[in-house]
């Protein structure tokens, strides 16, 4: 179940940069960087009033052995460092100075971008894999409610929104941030008086930036809905390019793209119009206090305070304001896209993952089954697939399940690996409860080979040995492809197992596909096994060695077949009919044919037809 996120949004983004937290040290060296950067800044404009004083005082016609300027930063280190301050000095004090600043700006620069940048992409790692992670253990309902499209663009689009949030605006902040409270403490260093006219216009600023930032949020909520239609379209595109071709469906796929690109673009313009709204509002509140400020320099009861050098660093301080101030407020549409998408991927990681509270564990199950009253229905339809089925199991015993689409059989079935969980009634197995098993020992003892095959952009070993049967023995590997029909059509591509088959086995033909699943189930060697129409795919001549080595497969395994062909339907140990989520009927192919029933018609009128008594 979804947690709702009501956090506010300094909560959201002090939780993001708890991330950052984790790259602490790297982190720490670039805002030395920056702030070194930033004192360099504020250390040039001081050098430039020394400058201009020293200048000054030349012009005058000052003899040898004149003073250097005595007021500001700059004065104060070259009295320090140079016992002499006689005017002559400052053909050293000044180049030197230049290039100490200098070297320590650039230096700044390098130091706090390189380590930001090395934060930034560990923080895209750590968000991706922890999302990752995260869908890996939420409960399959999570996935019937979400669309795939909207599932990857968390992980792309919305961590790099975040990852904008976290250190590209992390370091404006620092970098502009320090710098304007550093030529703040430099004004009021130079002349307090007239610095209390810029901190008079500080109150406006954060009312027009915090009434943005709402504005902000809202629009990046939309774009990141309007980005994730967008890749749910172009997925479903890709992934079905054969049936929208066959069925004439580009138009309509373009018109689905055309409608959610243009959501996406009229969100982004939205965002672009209140940016290039707030930014101009917040620098013409600043210029309107720098012009009243020049105005009150020039006054001749100012004038008579201030040096040439004082009167030049504030001028040129103050207006070093305008851009950072300017560059704070740009920063804060991409903070608020950051907060919008965090809230998006922290809604995700606080999901509750898979209910697993069982405590048992075991290398091997005999399984028998039973299952008292059950009852299910999918989260959030109100409708109950499954009700009060009952029914026993022995172990090695194989069970069909016939009956129309719809019925319930796919559910059923669903329920053994607890894909899903019960809402009433309860599934045994070994006389043992599914839920007291741990989910990990549970599905270990069981295999599964659907219609619906997923194959991985890998090659054609390792998708037999898939996942925790990888490191099975090669011998083995080609002993169940074999057993599965599949050597030997390996056998014919150069690389044989090693051939690589693309994306979901594009480039292995349906009945292939299926037999690469089945050599899977096979390799694993459960003594549970599901068949979901696990023959549909084949045509007759391989389905013919394929049911034979199914029969080999289910030898002294407790298997639940679902299939509309009769040749495994007719073996089984006992057939349920289902209809509307119920068994109507069981028995043996012969039992149910001599009691005349739903079994009989389906038989009679429909089991031959494919897809009638299959899901």
């Amino acid at each position: 179940m979804v947690q709702k996120n009501t956090s506010s949004g300094i909560e959201t983004y002090l939780r993001l940069l708890r991330y950052v937290g984790r790259y602490w040290l790297a982190f720490l060296v670039s805002v030395l960087g920056l702030l070194m950067h930033s004192a360099a800044e504020i250390a040039f404009v001081d050098l430039l009033g020394y400058i201009t004083d020293t200048v000054g005082v030349m012009t005058a016609g000052a003899q040898e052995g004149a003073e250097l300027p005595s007021t500001g930063l700059t004065a104060f280190f070259a009295s320090t460092l140079f016992a002499d301050s006689s005017l002559h000095n400052s053909a050293m004090v000044i180049p030197l100075f230049l290039i100490a600043v200098s070297f320590v700006r650039g230096f700044g620069y390098l130091i706090g971008s390189y380590g930001l940048a090395y934060v930034a992409n560990y923080l895209v790692h750590a968000l991706r894999t922890d999302i990752l992670a995260k869908y890996l253990n939420l409960p399959f309902n999570f996935f019937d409610r979400a669309m795939a499209g909207h599932l990857v663009s968390v992980v792309t689009f919305n961590v790099q929104q975040v990852t904008e949030a976290g250190t590209r605006a992390v370091k404006t902040l620092l970098q502009q941030g320090s710098l304007v409270l550093g030529l703040m403490g430099y004004l009021f260093y130079v002349n307090w008086k007239l610095t209390l006219f810029f901190i008079a216009v500080m109150p406006i600023i954060a009312l027009l930036v915090s009434v943005v930032s709402k504005r902000f949020r809202i629009i990046s909520r939309r774009i990141q809905s309007a980005m994730g239609d967008v890749t749910h379209v172009t997925q479903e595109v890709v992934n079905g390019h054969q049936e929208v071709r066959m069925f004439g469906g580009a138009d309509v796929e373009r018109s689905r793209m055309e409608a959610a690109s243009h959501s996406n673009r009229r969100q982004n313009m939205k965002m672009a119009f209140t940016e290039g709204v707030s930014n101009p509002l917040v620098m013409l509140i600043v210029s309107l206090a720098f012009g009243a400020i020049t105005a009150f320099m020039l006054s001749p009861s100012i004038l008579s305070t201030m040096t040439t050098g004082s009167f030049i660093t504030f001028l040129v301080a103050s207006g070093m304001l305008i851009k950072p101030i300017r560059q704070l407020t740009e920063i804060n549409s991409a903070i608020q896209r950051g907060i919008a998408a965090a809230q998006s991927i922290f809604e995700v990681l606080d999901t509750d993952s898979e209910l697993d509270r069982g405590t048992v564990e075991t290398d091997a199950v005999r399984g028998s089954f039973e299952f008292r009253d059950v009852c299910f229905s999918y989260q959030g339809t109100g409708r109950q697939v499954l009700n009060n089925i009952s029914f026993k199991v022995e172990a090695g015993q194989t069970i069909a399940l016939v009956g129309s689409s719809g019925s319930g059989k796919t559910s059923l079935v669903s329920l053994i690996p607890r894909f899903y969980n019960l809402e009433e009634g309860a599934i045994l197995l070994d006389g043992l409860d599914i839920k007291d098993y741990t989910l990990a020992s549970l599905r270990q003892q069981i295999a599964i080979v659907s219609q619906n095959v997923t194959l991985f952009n890998s090659s054609i070993y390792n998708n037999i040995a898939y996942g925790e049967l990888s490191n099975s023995q090669a011998e083995r590997v080609e002993a169940a492809a074999k057993i599965a029909h599949a050597h030997e059509f390996i056998q014919e591509f150069p690389e044989a197992y090693n051939t690589p088959i693309g994306d979901d086995g594009a480039m292995l033909s349906g009945g292939q596909r299926q037999r690469i699943a089945i050599a899977r189930a096979i390799l694993k060697d459960a003594p549970v096994l599901i068949l979901d129409e696990a023959t549909s795919a084949l045509d007759t001549d391989s389905e013919r060695f394929i049911q034979a080595a199914l029969e080999d497969l289910m030898k002294d395994r407790t298997t639940f077949v679902i299939a509309h062909r009769l040749s495994t339907v007719e073996k089984a140990d006992r057939i349920l009919v289902m209809e509307e989520g119920r068994i109507i009927e069981q028995g043996t192919h012969d039992q149910l044919l001599a009691a005349s029933g739903r079994y009989a018609q389906l038989y009679d009128h429909e089991f031959t037809r494919p897809g009638v008594v299959g899901e």
